[in-house]
């Protein structure tokens, strides 16, 4: 594997990285109501989601992958309840001022997982992660030159570019949140998120 490939490699994981989508938005909307440790839980499936797919295509299982049909439905399906939930709770919270009783415990170990597995399900149903992994990468990284060591040198560049990514979507977000403890301003942000959580969830379906 050559220097050039996998700086190759890196610029086009950057620019998927970087380019805001449906999980980088869930994850900003989960800063907004429960706080950075779990929209980085959540960020946590959303990139073990992304290792699934790149590990399909470097082993060369991209015809494994088709035939995962129930699979990405399932996921479809979880991604977007999870995303239709957090809607609901926005809309309830713009129109009454409450924050209301979530799915999952705060703080509970099934709170931490629901979460983690919600961002799993995003990647896994959402079409951006899975073109880019099975059908662009072995269309310019030649996959009978990824060995073992090359493979985990790939993952740590995941990581090291995934990690400060979505770290600054989290930090701004954390940081807009004592601004949004405005009654007015925080009505209007719920109205926002829910709407944007809702057209990611329907187009989601739809798809």
């Amino acid at each position: 594997m050559s220097v050039e490939n996998l700086l190759l490699f890196a610029g086009a994981l950057l620019i998927l990285f970087v380019t805001p989508g449906p999980g980088i938005a869930a994850m900003i909307a989960r800063t907004l109501d429960a706080g950075p440790w779990y929209a980085a839980m959540y960020g946590a499936g959303i990139l073990t989601g992304d290792i699934f797919w790149f590990t399909l295509a470097v082993t060369g299982l991209s015809a494994v992958a088709q035939q995962l049909e129930a699979v990405w439905l399932a996921a479809k399906l979880v991604g977007a309840g999870y995303l239709l939930w957090m809607a609901g709770s926005a809309y309830w919270s713009a129109w009454t001022g409450a924050r209301p009783k979530p799915v999952f415990a705060a703080g509970s170990r099934r709170g931490w997982a629901g979460t983690y597995l919600a961002g799993l399900a995003m990647p896994l149903s959402n079409p951006k992660p899975i073109i880019f992994y099975l059908t662009l990468v072995p269309a310019f990284i030649p996959l009978e030159a990824i060995t073992p060591p090359v493979y985990a040198l790939m993952l740590l560049i995941m990581l090291a570019l995934a990690v400060p990514t979505a770290g600054a979507y989290i930090g701004a977000a954390h940081k807009a949140r004592d601004w949004l403890k405005t009654p007015a301003v925080r009505r209007g942000a719920d109205i926002l998120t829910g709407s944007v959580m809702l057209a990611i969830a329907v187009v989601l379906l739809l798809r």
